[in-house]
């Protein structure tokens, strides 16, 4: 409770205001100067190639990694010889790598959060980078022979990564970074009709409601593509984004996601939209339940129902 009451007083507190404005420049401008080399790292780090975010990935084999070095530490000092050393440096090496990685990750997320879970974020980041430079100065100490000095290091900064960890729950549980802020569950279940297929023009994108369910639409040609309609990075209003080669892209961070599949074709989302399937019946669109990821349902205009019964089941394009 006491140790909540602090973070929640780290997420109030204004002085970090400046710091966080410094570094989060500081990202950005790295990866503008970097061009299209640094969009490409930022999307690996974002994880949209794993189709889930890539920093809590990472993070787990730090854990693990340091944890097990914890373990051959104890097992070293009780006299049970140099395997378990050797293991200890090996497995201190890996968290090493690993959370150089992680750090890269987590700042390459950060730099897209605003107040609180900046702040917070902001003093995870610290530790987190304090921590890997203190095990690399374990390492370091072990290497010149000083094993006690190093196994205490370990030790210590074991301490701080448990409250740093501590730190990066509170972004996920509380603010929900890195989680998918589409509403996944919330999906027609039937054919609902949305708008008049003729005031629906061409590439330009439109919200409606379908069952409740918040639907960007988009009319490109013959073919009329529906999906949820809020980023799933960050809550941000896909309708009110633009057309880029195929793809719709948030107004708020520049996600990028094909309107055929859903696929994230450019971070910092890591999570794909939900394609709906979309049908034409009597001038009215339809929107309908889910296609499912990598497929986007649609029946042309006027089509005979054996023609509309193989457009469902035939893949966009």
């Amino acid at each position: 409770m006491i140790f909540q009451q602090g973070v929640d007083a780290l997420a109030r507190a204004e002085p970090l205001d400046r710091p966080a404005d410094g570094l989060q420049g500081w990202v950005r401008r790295a990866y503008r100067a970097a061009g299209r080399a640094g969009g490409r790292l930022a999307n690996a780090l974002y994880g949209t190639w794993l189709g889930h975010p890539f920093h809590p990935a990472i993070t787990d084999i730090v854990v693990g990694a340091w944890t097990a070095t914890e373990v051959f530490d104890a097992l070293d000092a009780l006299g049970e010889g140099s395997v378990s050393a050797r293991c200890a440096d090996v497995s201190l090496l890996t968290g090493i790598g690993a959370a150089s990685l992680a750090v890269l990750s987590g700042l390459t997320d950060w730099q897209h959060t605003v107040v609180r879970p900046r702040r917070v974020g902001l003093v995870h980041a610290i530790a987190n980078i304090s921590i890997t430079l203190l095990q690399g100065a374990s390492l370091a100490l072990r290497l010149l022979g000083a094993r006690r000095a190093g196994r205490a290091l370990s030790g210590f900064s074991y301490g701080v990564l448990i409250a740093s960890s501590y730190l990066g729950g509170e972004m996920v549980g509380k603010y929900r970074i890195g989680v998918n802020r589409a509403p996944v569950d919330q999906v027609p279940q039937q054919f609902v009709p949305v708008m008049a297929e003729r005031d629906l023009p061409e590439n330009q994108p439109l919200r409606v409601e379908a069952g409740g369910v918040p639907v960007l639409l988009v009319r490109q040609g013959d073919r009329i593509y529906a999906m949820h309609a809020i980023c799933t990075h960050l809550g941000g209003p896909l309708p009110q984004g633009t057309l880029v080669d195929g793809a719709i892209q948030c107004p708020w961070h520049g996600s990028r996601f094909d309107l055929r599949t859903g696929r994230v074709v450019q971070g910092p989302a890591s999570f794909p939209e939900q394609c709906l399937a979309t049908r034409v019946r009597e001038g009215q669109i339809e929107v309908g339940p889910p296609a499912g990821l990598g497929r986007c349902r649609h029946e042309p205009a006027g089509a005979t129902v054996p023609e509309a019964a193989q457009a469902v089941a035939a893949p966009a394009g």
